[in-house]
């Protein structure tokens, strides 16, 4: 295999679990579902595609220390419901796939941020079911593959020339919880992530999931300092692996479960 499609830093040793999923999640289509006999489908959780817009591109450190595509920046020529992109595989930006997998599931982002959410009795996360994107405890975590331009922003802080300076811009934006203080503070992750609405569209904000607010109802969650409720899911709102919209419960906020 040529070294320009090595799918990791070579300084980097990834834990088992966490290669699979950078290398292997949603990448290959569902054998089984092509025959109808993946038992994943409904509610979907299989590890693997069944449509093509749940197919997921290999994420790629290039030789030249670049990705194969951008963590950050979203394709304009992207079809989410096709799954189509018209520069194909070879798109040098993110696509949206179904469950923004690409973003999450992305050298740059998988299990870089711990979870807000509890596990259950099996050690899933209560919220985001077997393939959770973000780390449960610091076992889980893993340092994030940078690219060649935040190598650079690092190693010229300052912005000394015109080429250092947009990274860097860059960097600080994608990297607000790190940078901002009461982003280190556990208690106030607990209070207050994804309690507060983005101030930017979806599509604007650099940091896709990893955005300390949130960009819809399904991503908002009800502050605990404000409201009292349980680690378990609201049976009107999650069916087995599936979560629908919070409003399919008729209490809304005021429910003592996990919408």
């Amino acid at each position: 295999m040529p070294s320009e499609s090595k799918p990791l830093l070579t300084a980097q040793t990834e834990k088992p679990n966490h290669y699979k999923y950078l290398k292997e999640f949603r990448v290959e289509q569902c054998p089984s579902f092509l025959q109808h006999k993946c038992t994943q489908h409904r509610p979907f959780t299989c590890f693997h595609w069944h449509f093509n817009n749940q197919r997921r591109r290999r994420p790629v450190r290039k030789r030249d220390g670049s990705f194969n595509y951008s963590a950050d920046n979203y394709c304009a020529k992207y079809n989410e419901t096709s799954g189509i992109c018209e520069d194909g595989d070879e798109c040098p930006y993110l696509h949206r796939t179904a469950g923004d997998t690409e973003r999450r599931y992305h050298l740059r982002y998988y299990k870089t941020c711990m979870c807000v959410h509890d596990t259950d009795a099996r050690g899933l996360c209560t919220k985001n079911g077997a393939h959770c994107a973000f780390a449960h405890g610091a076992p889980d975590l893993r340092p994030p593959v940078l690219d060649v331009r935040e190598l650079q922003a690092l190693e010229n802080p300052d912005g000394a020339d015109g080429d250092a300076a947009a990274p860097n811009a860059l960097d600080r934006e994608r990297n607000l919880m790190n940078e901002d203080p009461k982003w280190q503070d556990t208690n106030y992750v607990l209070s207050s992530y994804k309690t507060e609405p983005c101030k930017r569209p979806p599509r604007l904000c650099r940091q896709g999931y990893a955005c300390p607010q949130y960009h819809n109802s399904k991503d908002k969650r009800r502050s605990p300092r404000k409201y009292k409720y349980r680690s378990t899911p609201c049976p009107s709102v999650k069916h087995a692996e599936e979560w629908g919209e919070p409003s399919n419960c008729e209490v809304g906020d005021g429910c003592a479960e996990v919408l």
